[in-house]
């Protein structure tokens, strides 16, 4: 398996994980209590989201070498 399509799965797996993410903050009741809940559902899109962009930028700059 090569370099790219590793980093490609990657990719794959870390968007799923930020849908995810995204329904189960989307999902939660709207109580006062689950207000810890969905800041840390928003930050964990935040890191997915970043982790999507770097992967995205790295599989752009190995298919430009290849």
């Amino acid at each position: 398996m090569s370099l790219i399509t590793k980093l490609e799965n990657i990719l794959e797996s870390t968007e799923n994980a930020y849908s995810e993410a995204v329904s189960a903050r989307e999902n939660l009741p709207d109580y006062r209590a689950n207000e810890s809940s969905k800041d840390s559902m928003n930050n964990t899109e935040c890191y997915l989201d970043d982790t999507i962009g770097d992967l995205q930028d790295m599989i752009r700059k190995l298919e430009d070498f290849s």
